[in-house]
């Protein structure tokens, strides 16, 4: 294993703990570190030993395994590259839609509760004509939300066209019947509070249901990457970082704790109910975090021995 400088080591150790939920990055860890060093991890030493002890068939068997798990690491790097770049790239305007966002939804929120009380003033002869004007108001700010939303989905780093194309045909969707009743709202084709409702449980339970759960894929397939980032991370520093022999365990055990869970986000794909789907996925997001907690503690010890060391 190469011995790398110390500051190396702590940055693949520090980058590799960013892992942010999708739409919440933060500007993380900025340090100096060497591109192509990172970006190049070596493969998993696979060397059989002890072939002459085995049958041939349970070499074959062997054969095999090890070929799997070289064609399973060759996909991870193979994904993974260029993705921190773009990720460190893109981080300014994830800051900047994330802040707009959060404004964009108490906006919104004041302009539900204003309409609510609106609402409740209004008397017997205007009450559905201000709760379609009130709807429409929402419905307006829902357009700008949605349109920001699907610019943004565009630009993100991490995730596959699949679920970057169905995240924006179900935005776009939404956008198109929303803009339809807004414009039957302006026609008057509303004549009566139960026709509203109906658009409105429509809209709901047909529109903005399936977005929800294209949202929640990409999501989910934002956080794969991630979990490959992390994984190939870590493997850099225990194939080049040369990390103390008290801490290879730890960071093995990290790894595999991250491709345990990293197959566990792949199963949420065959999910198509919005609320299974979405309680299982911030489960395993927290299952997620105790991984790199373990991965920070095999930072933490490796520092503490090297300044040991730096003691004698």
């Amino acid at each position: 294993m190469s011995n790398l400088p110390r500051n190396f080591i702590a940055s693949l150790f520090v980058s590799a703990l960013l892992m942010p939920s999708f739409a919440e990055a933060k500007v993380g860890y900025q340090g100096e570190q060497d591109p192509s060093a990172i970006e190049e991890s070596p493969e998993p030493d696979l060397t059989i030993e002890n072939t002459q002890e085995l049958s041939s068939g349970a070499l074959l068997e062997q054969q095999l395994r090890e070929q799997e798990i070289r064609m399973t690491w060759q996909e991870r790097m193979n994904a993974t590259e260029g993705f921190w770049a773009s990720y460190m790239n893109n981080r300014k305007n994830t800051s900047a839609f994330v802040e707009q966002h959060q404004i964009r939804r108490e906006k919104r929120a004041e302009k539900r509760l204003a309409c609510r009380n609106d609402v409740r003033r209004a008397n017997k002869d205007n009450i559905l004509s201000e709760t379609m004007h009130c709807f429409r108001a929402t419905l307006t700010l829902d357009l700008e939300m949605l349109r920001k939303e699907q610019q943004y989905i565009e630009a993100i780093p991490g995730v596959s066209a699949e679920h970057r194309a169905a995240a924006a045909f179900h935005i776009q969707n939404l956008m198109d019947a929303t803009s339809t009743i807004v414009s039957a709202i302006d026609v008057g084709v509303y004549g009566n509070k139960e026709d509203l409702e109906e658009a409105k449980l429509n809209l709901e339970s047909h529109y903005r249901l399936s977005k929800r759960v294209s949202m929640i894929k990409l999501r989910i397939d934002h956080s794969i990457m991630w979990s490959k980032q992390l994984i190939v991370r870590l493997h850099s520093v225990l194939m080049m970082g040369n990390p103390h022999d008290e801490v290879v365990p730890k960071i093995e055990e990290s790894i595999a704790c991250l491709e345990q869970k990293e197959s566990l986000l792949f199963s949420l794909f065959s999910l198509e109910e919005y609320s299974a789907l979405d309680s299982q996925f911030r489960q395993v997001q927290s299952e997620i975090k105790f991984c790199t907690e373990m991965a920070r503690k095999a930072f933490m010890l490796n520092k503490e021995l090297e300044q040991e060391n730096d003691a004698l």
